[in-house]
């Protein structure tokens, strides 16, 4: 008589049931490891409190389901709820579990002085470059770079950022925003009309003034211009298509962006964006030879840094890829985050009269009446950067700065009940852990009525390790002076000229309701960004 398995035949095995039968006894085999090795995790992490999902964002279905409760957190959840959660679980520092995910804890840190001492001690608590390697599309930057090969790239590219280039960004940002004001007196109706959406000018003016700032490159609001002999697409539009679709860019093949006509136009503006920026190099490059080019944009400032060869590369130089590197990153980080920032700042000023009014008073006071402001009355102007630094604190561009534990440590951080009790987490080498902006930028221990508009309160003293939109210590962000001049100079020229509010969306609307509107957000794939921001400008009289 013969055994049981020389009785199952192999036509039985392969039935739709069995089949099914067989992958559910396999998967709950590994979700009951995974879960096993997900409590083994937070064990290790001292037990910390958090959100739980069985997804993590970074698994294949976490990217891929809508948010769930307990199943896939929202990408969302975490600037939504801002402090919320470390106050719900009773810690400055929580821990997000998930069963299936590459990483089954994470750190949230909402306390200053742990934030201090990640940012500070980047030895023991590097970036992951995996999560950055996706920024080197053009060449390996600063940005993507860690340890001697970033101090490297710092050390050639922070000159760049100097005196003669804060004036050179105040300068163009005057002139592109004295066009704006031009473009919209010329259409505007009476002394009053209606932008639909000012993130659109916003957007516009981040890339001019970039483009100008960065490659010494001016066209104008309207300007359409045929691409230029043995081009496809001019640089403008080139370097906006690749700005808006970095991300599409990142997480779809050639062959996939190759089935419709988007996305062949995208891969058209990468290729096209490349010949560009090769063939500026190389003008620059004969320039700086004839000696006919003074100009101070970042372009020009680097050139002398660069290597024309790979092995001519020395620990002074960057190649001409690294140069194209660094000039995109700045790109792609200064124009994103200013474009949105300046969004929110707007809505906020729209939304908030009084404080619009005190902005525009003390500018009023320093810029002489019949003038226009001028670079030193940009960096008087203290109430100015005090509503952009309220702003950023507020609407942070970007809501969390990831690290990791290189090595076996432990962190000290207080409760959330207001006792401030101390609590001592253990960290094992290899943990990651996300500086958790939002929450820190809402922390009530840090700042007085986080919910409140209030510029005020960066006119005294404040806790500048709790405020960090440009993130901090040694890898703190290179153009953060550049956005800065940036930002000021187009709120300076547009207050001194327009008054600005909300347009209702129907006359039953109340100003709570308008509000709440204005302000509305989206978590992009990098940055958080305005939904949709309609104002009505009306001209000041003189």
């Amino acid at each position: 008589m013969g055994n049981i398995s020389s009785q199952i035949q192999p036509s039985e095995v392969f039935r739709p049931f069995n089949l099914f039968i067989l992958f559910v006894t396999l998967y709950g085999v590994e979700t009951a490891r995974k879960f096993t090795k997900a409590r083994a995790a937070l064990a290790r992490v001292g037990n910390m409190l958090g959100p739980r999902a069985i997804f993590g964002p970074y698994s294949l279905l976490g990217k891929i389901l809508p948010p769930i409760p307990y199943v896939k957190l929202s990408s969302e959840i975490h600037f939504g709820e801002k402090y919320a959660f470390h106050q719900k679980y009773g810690c400055d520092v929580i821990a997000d579990g998930y069963i299936f995910d590459p990483n089954q804890v994470y750190l949230r840190i909402a306390d200053a002085a742990v934030v201090k001492q990640l940012t500070t001690n980047r030895i023991e608590f590097p970036k992951p470059l995996k999560m950055y390697k996706s920024t080197s599309l053009y060449g390996t930057n600063v940005v993507a770079t860690e340890f001697d090969e970033w101090k490297r790239h710092r050390r050639i590219v922070a000159p760049s950022f100097n005196e003669r280039n804060n004036r050179l960004v105040y300068e163009e940002t005057a002139r592109i925003s004295m066009e704006l004001l031009d473009v919209w007196s010329a259409n505007g109706e009476n002394e009053t009309f209606k932008v639909d959406n000012v993130v659109t000018f916003t957007s516009r003016l981040a890339l001019m003034v970039i483009s100008a700032a960065g490659f010494g490159y001016r066209f104008g609001w309207d300007e359409m211009k045929d691409p230029p002999a043995g081009h496809q697409m001019t640089f403008p539009k080139a370097l906006s298509t690749v700005l808006s679709n970095f991300i599409l860019r990142l997480i779809l093949s050639d062959g996939i962006l190759k089935l419709w006509k988007g996305g062949r136009n995208v891969l058209t503006a990468f290729k096209e964006l490349r010949v560009h920026m090769r063939e500026m190099i190389e003008e620059r490059r004969q320039s700086a030879i004839d000696g006919s080019h003074g100009q101070a944009d970042l372009f020009t400032n680097l050139i002398n840094g660069t290597s024309l060869e790979e092995d001519e590369k020395t620990i002074d130089q960057l190649t001409d890829e690294e140069l194209m590197g660094n000039v995109f990153i700045f790109l792609f980080a200064v124009h994103e985050t200013t474009a949105n920032s300046m969004g929110f700042t707007l809505a906020l000023l729209a939304t908030h009269q009084d404080i619009q009014e005190n902005a525009f008073q003390e500018l009023r006071g320093i810029v002489p009446e019949g003038e226009r402001p001028a670079y030193t009355h940009i960096v008087k102007w203290a109430y100015g950067l005090a509503v952009t630094y309220e702003s950023l604190r507020m609407y942070p561009p970007v809501t969390g700065f990831p690290k990791y534990a290189a090595e076996d440590t432990v962190i000290v951080t207080t409760s959330a009940d207001g006792k401030n009790t101390p609590i001592t987490i253990p960290v094992p080498k290899g943990t990651d852990l996300l500086i958790n902006l939002a929450a820190l930028h809402y922390n009530p221990k840090y700042w007085d009525e986080p919910e409140v508009f209030r510029p005020e309160r960066f006119l005294g003293n404040y806790n500048r390790d709790a405020f960090m939109p440009f993130a901090a210590g040694p890898r703190g962000c290179i153009g953060r002076r550049f956005s800065e001049l940036e930002a000021l100079t187009f709120l300076a020229h547009l207050l001194l000229n327009y008054r600005f509010e909300g347009t209702p969306l129907n006359d039953k609307e109340t100003p709570a309701q308008m509000k709440e509107r204005l302000l509305q957000w989206s978590q992009g794939p990098i940055t958080l960004c305005p939904k949709r921001i309609p104002l009505t400008f009306t001209r000041r009289r003189k």
